[in-house]
């Protein structure tokens, strides 16, 4: 009898019929490839022994000047850092408050002072935003504000933007509206406006009357006079009266920071002496609503780590700064898509960031999903434009919106839109960055979709992968292109995550497939950019459900997490946390003899590494064998047969023309790797040929 072999091509190929594919593989699961051969997958354990609250989104490594290494983990319901295994929950907090408005100005003085009495004791560490414009002693208050002075249990002030031309004692209006039947045209009272045609306003909060609602941004169509001013609607109203925005109520949102007690202010009176430390009972403050998100961007600055719910302000936090969560980047841009830090200048980037309509003349913020602001060089608390600084902002002209950005190399970063991938070159003042197109048609699908790996820069899209290398932006060629994109679940790409793995030379991606009903990541692809032919692979099915994800780090391997809020380190068992890791690859049919000759097969020899070097060689692998005699035919399975180091041979008896190998292993402790598929046939005649 004679023997025949097959020496695999490294790499899964899913687009090519599996006869096609006749030295290839057809389909994987948890495996990768090393020197051209498929090995199983590494395995993983648990980072931190329990799971943490909500969806992780976002992980990060950093260290801090006192060589204590942190991971923070933003999730849907919990922004945390784990410390020497301990997890410290340093989520941001608000607080929504409506009430009648009663402020107070001094004439020639921009002091406002505010009473609230739906909150106890606020700090100077809190912010204010003013969802509802206040109009007060000749002023507008809208946006957000600094608590520069606590005045009481409820009450305290904030510094506005100008001088006040009255004073004014507890009192302050919300803007009213007046509606025409049959008309579009809605007029708006809100004394001391300061608006001009053309100037925009943003009502925050939605007022329905008159089979009309009044909601979003408005530019003023006709100024009345100071006190009144005309905007357009899309539908007219069915009726004619007068309302109030938000029932005549200030909106405030209040933004909360548990931080160290204040200076002076001690820890009340008596007990440890009068003043200074006082009873040793810390004063009651304010506390807030921990905030959720649907994603999180982050970045450290040196020990700080920054943090950016998606659509969000911009919070941090001090490992050693004494706060108990974070506080917000108040005089930074409040609602943004995502941040990163600029290696160049050490400069923080924000992109979908907030345009303040206060800068033109106008009234109130709104998100621009296609603005990219930056803060002073070394500075994140400086945003502000001025001849003396590196601050400034750009909105890129085409697409929909900004859907990732990154620090590139040297002093480039990159800013991918829905459309395109655009570079955002350090040129220095007075522009500080330049913006030019460099990827048409080669947006990503996701904030945590690009990564960056060994100088290249990677990414997926709603169709394809990409690289940004020496040869500039190009489409990353993809053998499993069907598998990923026509099982790609496009309702919720904003899940995709990057998965670079620098230990093995792999870069990849989690996604959700089509059969994904939560739309949480439950499929990944990736790619070895060392290998010969760079190998692609796949896993489907909730091989490895990873929802964040981050490179070797200062912490070590890869870390990534499940959408059930358990870290894992990865690359540092052959198990799954303890459990079998279920690894399993097909090839491609293979001829088993000539022309159209059907064999019997008798024998096939198992060939593999069976464990890490100086290990046990104890993997357990399962060998099931598909045949057919022709392309298309449901295949006769044979198997699966358990095969050891033990087995020499394993005996079979199948006949057929074409075949292929489904290897698999689901045993603890073991490792694998594929040498060369040998067997034993003999001819025996064209039986069963077609026609």
């Amino acid at each position: 009898m004679a023997f025949g072999e097959i020496k695999l091509r490294p790499g899964v190929v899913a687009d090519w019929t599996p006869t096609l594919n006749e030295a290839g593989y057809s389909q994987s699961s948890l495996i990768r490839f090393r020197d051209g051969l498929a090995q199983k997958y590494g395995g993983f354990i648990k980072f931190y022994p329990f799971a943490v609250s909500g969806i992780p989104r976002d992980l990060h490594a950093w260290q801090d000047l006192n060589a204590v290494d942190h991971l923070s983990v933003g999730t849907t319901t919990v922004f945390g850092v784990i410390t020497g295994g301990n997890f410290q929950s340093i989520t941001p907090q608000t607080l929504t408050s409506d009430f009648a408005p009663n402020f107070s100005t001094i004439i020639n003085t921009p002091t406002v002072t505010i009473i609230d009495p739906n909150i106890n004791n606020v700090t100077t560490f809190d912010s204010v935003f003013f969802n509802t414009p206040i109009s007060i002693g000749g002023i507008i208050l809208s946006g957000i504000y600094p608590i520069v002075e606590v005045t009481g249990a409820t009450s305290y002030q904030i510094t506005a933007a100008m001088n006040a031309t009255a004073t004014v004692n507890n009192a302050g209006a919300v803007p009213a509206f007046t509606a025409v039947s049959g008309s579009a045209i809605v007029e708006v009272t809100l004394a001391n406006h300061g608006l001009s045609v053309g100037s925009t306003i943003v009502f925050s909060i939605p007022t329905t009357f008159d089979g009309v609602t009044v909601s979003g941004s408005y530019a003023a169509t006709t100024i009345v006079d100071s006190s009144h001013f005309d905007i357009q609607l899309n539908t007219q109203a069915t009726g004619s009266s007068t309302v109030s925005m938000n029932s005549g109520n200030a909106e405030i949102v209040y933004y909360i920071a548990l931080g160290p007690p204040a200076g002076g202010s001690g820890y009340g009176l008596g007990g440890y002496g009068l003043g200074g430390y006082g009873t040793g009972v810390a004063p009651v403050v304010q506390v807030g609503t921990p905030i959720s998100a649907t994603d999180w961007t982050s970045d450290n600055w040196g020990q700080l780590i920054l943090g950016c719910p998606a659509d969000g302000g911009i919070y941090y936090w001090d490992p050693t700064g004494g706060f108990a969560n974070m506080p917000l980047v108040s005089s930074g841009p409040p609602f943004n898509s995502g941040i990163f830090v600029s290696t160049t200048s050490q400069i923080l980037v924000a992109y979908g960031s907030t345009l303040d309509e206060r800068t033109n003349g106008g009234i109130g913020m709104t998100r621009d999903p296609m603005l990219v602001q930056w803060s002073d060089s070394e500075d994140f608390f400086t945003w502000t434009p001025t001849d003396a600084n590196f601050a400034g902002n750009y909105r890129i002209p085409i697409g929909s919106e900004i859907r990732a950005g990154i620090a590139g190399a040297a002093n480039q970063n990159l800013i991918w839109t829905d459309l395109d991938l655009w570079a955002m070159n350090f040129i220095d003042q007075p522009d500080v960055y330049g913006f030019t197109q460099i990827g048409a048609g080669a947006g990503a699908c996701s904030r945590h979709s690009p990564q960056k790996f060994r100088g290249s820069v990677y990414w997926m899209g709603s169709s394809n992968f990409y690289v940004y290398d020496g040869g500039g932006v190009r489409v990353l060629p993809c053998p499993v292109w069907d598998a990923v994109f026509q099982n790609f679940n496009v309702t919720f790409q904003t899940n995709v995550r990057a998965m670079p793995n620098t230990p093995n030379n792999e870069i990849g991606w989690f996604y959700p497939s089509s059969s994904s009903m939560t739309g949480e990541n439950d499929s990944y692809v990736k790619m070895n950019v060392t290998e010969a032919g760079n190998p692609w692979d796949y896993g489907l099915s909730s091989a490895l459900p990873r929802s964040a994800w981050i490179d070797q780090s200062v912490l070590g391997p890869p870390i990534g997490a499940s959408p059930g809020g358990v870290i894992y380190s990865q690359e540092t068992t052959n198990d799954a946390d303890g459990q079998p890791l279920v690894w399993s690859y097909t090839t491609g049919y293979a001829v088993l003899g000539d022309g159209e000759q059907r064999v019997q097969v008798d024998q096939f020899m198992p060939d593999f590494i069976w464990s890490t070097f100086a290990a046990n060689q104890n993997a357990q692998i399962l060998i099931t064998i598909n045949v057919v005699d022709f392309p298309g035919q449901t295949p006769r399975t044979y198997g699966p047969y358990l095969v050891t180091i033990a087995s020499k041979y394993v005996t079979t008896r199948f006949t057929g023309r074409q075949a292929s190998w489904t290897i698999s292993g689901q045993d603890l402790g073991s490792f694998s790797r594929l040498g060369r598929i040998r067997y034993r046939y003999r001819a025996i005649g064209m039986g069963g040929t077609l026609g």
